[in-house]
């Protein structure tokens, strides 16, 4: 048994599970988040790094839940070959 991809494969795995099956609660928080730092941009807050408030508005959340899906399927796939991996010698 190799113990690096069971050790990678298994938040690999577990990371993917929620965003497969629950897409919608990950864009409703980062949507959330989003909209509330710009908020507070606009009300006067200090930004956390150059030009913060210009890249919230030119890089909003992703307004659907496909890419999301598609990479919680794709981290499931990956976490269990790795985890197969480990157990394969």
């Amino acid at each position: 048994m190799d113990a690096l991809p069971l050790f990678l494969g298994i938040p690999t795995l577990a990371r993917g599970v929620p965003m497969a099956l629950r897409p919608a609660r990950n864009r409703s928080i980062a949507n959330a988040r989003w909209r509330q730092r710009l908020e507070e941009l606009e009300g006067g807050a200090p930004e956390s790094y150059f030009e913060e408030r210009r890249s919230l508005i030119a890089y909003p959340p992703c307004r659907t839940d496909r890419r999301t899906r598609v990479v919680g399927i794709l981290s499931v796939f990956i976490g269990l070959a790795l985890i197969a991996l480990s157990f394969r010698h």
